[in-house]
């Protein structure tokens, strides 16, 4: 299993590489490619749960001297657990970020109802917004000024923050360096747009939250159960446990634990 994981991970991130190295093709220029990168908040830490797998499958075998097939059950539902966590904390920034862009648009939109122009806007909302959107706003308005082509300065800005609010309001903002027109109410409009799909994100959140819950109290009840009827008879427990069927069994039982709390958070994770 671990060499099949293993083999898994390394296949994927080949067909990432090979298909950004298409993608990549006919861009040389290494400022260009500095502008194209993902922006470091949005970066996954996929190495989180490999680690702590791997830590706990190390400490149950010679610190616990646990035998190998509960070990490596065990470390599965750690690193699951690890991987669950660093969602969650990705998901959090992700919505971090979207709650950014809808303030900025908001101090955009007051800034040209006020009579400012676009980059003066731009740089109102980069005066007031935190870290990580600051960065960007600034980056964004120091290539404008140098002249840049507010077309690949926005497309850019996308790439770097490739979330769907941020792909509106670059699309945005290239139409309307295109066609041209009143651009407070349209940013208006997207602001709007972003905040309702906020709201709608945290309210399926908040649905989803009572069916996980439960989900992980029948998970800790399971654990709980094995503890009382080790506690009830003894004997039994630890020969069913010493039994090579039964350690087939609990290690099938570990696995097939991991194997649910990643379904549920498969589903319980809506796209719109």
């Amino acid at each position: 299993m671990g060499a099949g994981a293993a083999y898994y991970a390394w296949r994927a991130a080949e067909v990432r590489r090979k298909a950004q190295a298409r993608l990549n093709e006919g861009v040389p220029e290494e400022g260009e490619r500095e502008a194209l990168k993902l922006h470091p908040f949005l970066a996954r830490r996929t190495w989180i749960p490999y680690a702590a797998g791997a830590v706990a499958l190390l400490v149950l075998m010679f610190v616990a001297k646990l035998a190998a097939i509960f070990a490596i059950a065990l470390a599965v539902v750690i690193g699951t657990l690890a991987y669950l966590v660093e969602d969650s904390l990705h998901e959090g920034r992700l919505a971090k970020l979207d709650t950014q862009l809808a303030n900025s648009l908001d101090l955009m939109v007051a800034a040209l109802h006020g009579g400012a122009g676009l980059a003066q806007a731009i740089e109102s909302a980069a005066g007031e917004t935190p870290e990580p959107l600051k960065s960007e706003l600034s980056e964004l308005l120091g290539r404008m000024r140098y002249g840049e082509s507010p077309v690949q300065v926005f497309d850019d800005f996308s790439k770097r923050i490739p979330l769907e609010s941020y792909r509106l309001f670059s699309f945005t903002m290239i139409v309307h360096s295109e066609v041209g027109g009143s651009l407070a109410p349209i940013l208006a409009t997207v602001g709007r747009s972003i905040r309702d799909r906020i709201e709608i994100a945290r309210r399926v959140r908040s649905q989803s939250t009572e069916a996980r819950a439960s989900v992980m109290g029948i998970l800790i009840i399971i654990y709980f159960l094995g503890l009382l009827m080790w506690r009830t008879n003894p004997p039994a427990f630890e020969r069913f446990v010493a039994h090579e069927l039964g350690q087939n069994l609990l290690a099938g039982a570990l696995i097939m634990q991991a194997l649910g709390m990643l379904w549920i958070a498969k589903i319980a994770k809506l796209r719109f």
